[in-house]
């Protein structure tokens, strides 16, 4: 499957950078993809900017409780100035992304840093089910069981592509599976 540029809903990611003027440089990563922020890092110790690193431990795919309420504490007390960083799997990204905007961050002051693998949250629109780690189109719906298509459709709110029933009009059809990038 070849990716179409034209399809406006499928996030860009581009590495982060940072933003000198910000008040609190705020880096969340999943344990795996801390090496991504490491420059950034060091950019912030050099500059003797005001900086603070959280990582969940090992939460792939999904935002560990006890981070969820350390980046809720953390962000009700940061200045306005405040830039965040985040680098994971793509799930993680986006939980991370929303929870900043339930905070009061925007969009401006969140860099997400290109996913650490092509892993995929898939939502389900027949049963609404969210499926984490999926790499192959089409995939076996966990929820309801149907064969569903990985649209590169992406659902901002739920962090997820979009998933319809590939073969409504034949069940016995089986297309061909392929990898996701």
């Amino acid at each position: 499957m070849q990716i179409d540029p034209s399809i406006k809903s499928r996030p860009t990611y581009t590495p982060p950078e940072l933003v000198a003027t910000a008040g609190l440089q705020l880096f969340v990563s999943e344990s795996d993809a801390g090496h991504l922020l490491e420059p950034l890092y060091r950019q912030c110790a050099e500059s003797g900017a005001q900086w603070l690193v959280a990582e969940p431990g090992n939460a792939p795919g999904t935002l560990a409780d006890s981070l969820s309420g350390y980046l809720q504490r953390i962000l009700n007390d940061a200045p306005v100035t405040t830039r965040l960083y985040v680098a994971g799997s793509e799930s993680f990204l986006w939980d991370i992304r929303n929870q900043a905007l339930l905070a009061g961050l925007v969009d401006e002051q969140i860099q997400l840093a290109p996913p650490v693998s092509a892993a995929r949250r898939l939502f389900c629109t027949h049963c609404y089910t969210l499926m984490e780690g999926v790499t192959a189109s089409p995939h076996t719906c966990t929820g309801c069981g149907r064969l569903l298509l990985v649209r590169d459709h992406f659902a901002r709110l739920h962090g997820a592509y979009v998933g319809v029933q590939i073969n409504a009009e034949d069940p016995d059809e089986q297309p061909e599976q392929e990898v996701l990038q």
